[in-house]
């Protein structure tokens, strides 16, 4: 895909059918200098997780003209209601990741609301690390009128986000170990790190994707799955 100083590719897997409760979103803006980049991953799976991510796709569409990340999350959360949420049943929680990217400064924006944290692959170190030490917030639907944080981050040519739902980090190996952040971690780097600039994005992700289906010892996944690669153009 491409976006506004993007190149992007993405992998999303549902879990056991066609219907999942994972989002993406992407969106380019003001005259195609910026680009929106969401991601979404309502707990459950299956139909009832699906209705979940309809009506946060809904929302995005609502406030689309809002720019800021933070004041986004709030949005969201400030009229996220459930679809058919009956009073003292379960919430059904929604974790999000959001970022804007300017194309001419290359200014990376981003806010969680309790997602897992994106990695950065700095070109001129070649390695990722996470992105946002404390800004882990709460998902939506837990109180309204709650306060997101946002940090900032400039892309270089050549630089890199990998965005994912925790079904990626929370697989477990044939012994029940689960992978966790750090082994994800650990993974990416090891993909990446036998890759050639400037590699196919899409073999690269696919490449991190078998990793994990490796270390979980089977292709059959128990959550759904989205695996979405941005890298700065030239």
């Amino acid at each position: 895909m491409e976006l506004p100083g993007l190149e992007g590719d993405v992998i999303a897997l549902p879990c056991g059918g066609g219907q999942g409760g994972d989002l993406y979103a992407l969106f380019s803006c003001g005259a195609a200098r910026y680009a929106r980049i969401v991601l979404a991953d309502a707990v459950g799976h299956g139909f009832t997780a699906s209705e979940v991510a309809r009506q946060v796709h809904a929302l995005l569409h609502r406030y689309e003209d809002i720019r800021d990340t933070a004041a986004l999350l709030a949005a969201l959360n400030d009229t996220f209601e459930p679809t058919g949420h009956v009073p003292g049943a379960p919430l059904h929680l929604t974790t999000v990741v959001t970022a804007t990217y300017h194309r001419d400064t290359g200014e990376f924006n981003y806010a969680y609301a309790a997602h897992p944290r994106m990695l950065f692959w700095q070109a001129h170190e070649a390695r990722w690390h996470p992105l946002g030490q404390g800004l882990e917030n709460f998902p939506l639907g837990v109180i309204a009128g709650e306060a997101y944080s946002q940090q900032s981050v400039r892309l270089e040519p050549g630089d890199m986000v990998l965005t994912f739902s925790d079904g990626l980090t929370e697989v477990d190996s044939p012994e029940g170990e689960q992978l966790g952040a750090k082994g994800f971690l650990r993974l990416a780097n090891q993909i990446f790190s036998q890759a050639s600039p400037p590699a196919s994005l899409h073999d690269v992700a696919g490449g991190l994707l078998g990793a994990v289906a490796a270390y979980h010892g089977s292709e059959r996944f128990k959550d759904d799955l989205t695996l979405l690669l941005l890298r700065r153009s030239s």
